[in-house]
């Protein structure tokens, strides 16, 4: 109702996710076409039943303009994300629509909320919440279109079906409403997300009636009725559904059906999604060269599934280093993040977790005394880089952690910045998350990457670059290949001098 989700626990999100369902969490088209339906059709029924009104006024015009104003203020209230602007301004053109009593369902629709969202917020496109929004809807849009063109085709055989053509109308609506999103939306989850819900479309056909029948109707009975202090009884409805709605979630998790798909290249995706595009935008036998395409890229996929991958991966604030090797993601903390490591784990296709092995970090006791933290010198250093295992991580507990890649790289991760110098003379590569700066560090070949670094770069990955023979040579992918872009120069700023610095060199 309001786009509010803390409340919401992690196991009930993950059930969502697990069963396809996620969507319904975040204000969108479901949601706001199903409120600003439920308040049309409801004015429009409710003025029907005043004697004469329907034969003195447009009541359907009426009821559109009564749902354009609930829109505006749903809006208002739901946090405006890019799901629910494009919703909105579709929504918002479909009633204008009405005015003037012309179709409201059509792609030029589609393309006039992108434009706007683009025009307002370009960054936006790259975003999950865009693309899979826009994909979807497309894809509806299309996919209705061509329908009500074939029913316009078969006009006299539907209007004899009666009640039974109704029913049967309304289940074929539920299930291809979710295979057609769901197909459309896969590719995009697939690149964001790296999994896809096995049984998504049997969740989605079981909970769709769920939520266009009673939750979503009975939260707009609900807030309707909140003024006069009636909303208990509208949301005791829309509660049991949502019971009802996680049981579906919650069963199907259980089934784990869940296809870790692993990263897909660029090219792949670029054919898969123009392939799309094409493929719902052309109206003639042209459109079977965006099947073509979307066939091309899912093959492009199957065969990229042994793919290089990374030997180095480093998060966003330095603070979690892995080593990838076959299955597992060795890293310097024992309990990582979930979601930053659950995400590599899923782009990597990498299930096992090698936690590190921890060395004592304590003076010499005494008795008595408390145990206290000793900073190693120079030769316990020189003796810690020694020990390196490869594919594991020997960490001195608030002080560095260092291991070695399958290629035979030294690794420390730092977290007392004033052991750098030490370290940067024995290892191949030194991560240290703050942006103080560090005291000087004798000649080296090591590569220093700090909280700095980071906040430019973004995440970084390390591939072995074999071009030369000999020992391989680290190759950095970051994630933010420059920062030039209006909405990226803020990663430059210094708040020290109040100024933006100069692009540091390729690493």
């Amino acid at each position: 109702m309001t786009g509010e989700e803390r409340a919401i626990s992690r196991e009930t999100v993950e059930a969502l996710r697990a069963a396809g369902l996620s969507h319904v969490l975040a204000i969108s088209g479901l949601n706001m076409v199903l409120a600003a339906g439920t308040f049309l059709i409801g004015a429009r029924t409710l003025l029907s039943f005043i004697p004469g009104v329907a034969e003195r006024f447009p009541i359907k015009k009426i009821a559109a303009a009564g749902a354009l104003l609930m829109v505006f203020l749903y809006i208002l209230i739901s946090g405006g994300a890019v799901s629910a602007l494009r919703s909105w301004i579709m929504i918002s053109i479909m009633l204008v629509a009405v005015f003037f009593d012309r179709v409201s369902i059509s792609l030029r629709n589609v393309a006039l909320a992108a434009l706007i969202i683009i025009t307002w917020k370009p960054s936006a496109v790259a975003g999950p919440g865009f693309q899979m929004s826009f994909a979807a809807t497309l894809a509806l849009v299309a996919g209705y279109t061509r329908w009500r063109d074939h029913r316009a085709k078969d006009r006299e055989a539907n209007t004899k079906r009666g009640g039974w053509g109704a029913a049967s109308s309304l289940a074929t609506g539920i299930v291809a409403t979710s295979v057609i999103g769901g197909l459309a939306t896969a590719v995009y989850a697939a690149a964001h997300f790296h999994r896809l819900p096995a049984y998504g479309l049997a969740a989605n056909i079981a909970a769709a009636p769920l939520i266009s029948v009673l939750v979503m109707p009975f939260a707009l009975f609900a807030m309707l009725l909140m003024p006069f202090g009636l909303e208990h009884y509208p949301l005791m409805v829309m509660g049991q559904a949502l019971d009802w709605m996680l049981s579906v979630a919650r069963y199907v998790a259980s089934l784990d059906g869940e296809w870790m798909t692993g990263r897909i290249g660029n090219v792949s995706f670029f054919l898969v999604a123009f392939g799309g595009v094409l493929l719902c935008v052309l109206r003639t036998r042209l459109a079977l060269a965006g099947a073509g395409l979307i066939l091309l890229g899912g093959s492009a996929i199957a065969l990229e599934r042994n793919v290089e991958r990374p030997s180095i991966a480093i998060s966003e604030d330095g603070q979690l280093v892995g080593l990838i090797a076959g299955d597992t993601i060795a890293t310097n903390r024992s309990r990582p993040p979930e979601f930053v490591f659950s995400q590599w784990q899923r782009a990597l296709a990498a299930r096992d977790h090698a936690a590190p092995l921890e060395v004592p970090a304590i003076g010499p006791e005494r008795t008595g005394a408390p145990k206290l933290v000793r900073q190693p010198d120079e030769v316990e250093i020189v003796a810690l880089l020694g020990a390196a295992k490869t594919g594991v991580f020997t960490c001195r507990k608030s002080q560095v952690c260092v291991g070695q890649s399958r290629e035979g790289w030294t690794v420390a991760v730092v977290e007392a910045p004033e052991l750098v110098p030490f370290l940067c003379k024995g290892a191949d590569l030194v991560v240290v998350a703050t942006r103080r700066p560090l005291a000087a560090c004798p000649s080296s070949a090591a590569l220093i990457i700090t909280g700095q670094t980071l906040r430019r770069t973004g995440a970084i990955e390390i591939y072995a670059d074999q071009k030369q023979p000999g020992e391989p040579r680290m190759r950095v992918e970051t994630s933010f290949a420059s920062t030039e872009r209006p909405w990226q120069r803020h990663r430059r700023y210094d708040w020290r001098s109040g100024d933006f610095l100069p692009p540091e060199p390729n690493l």
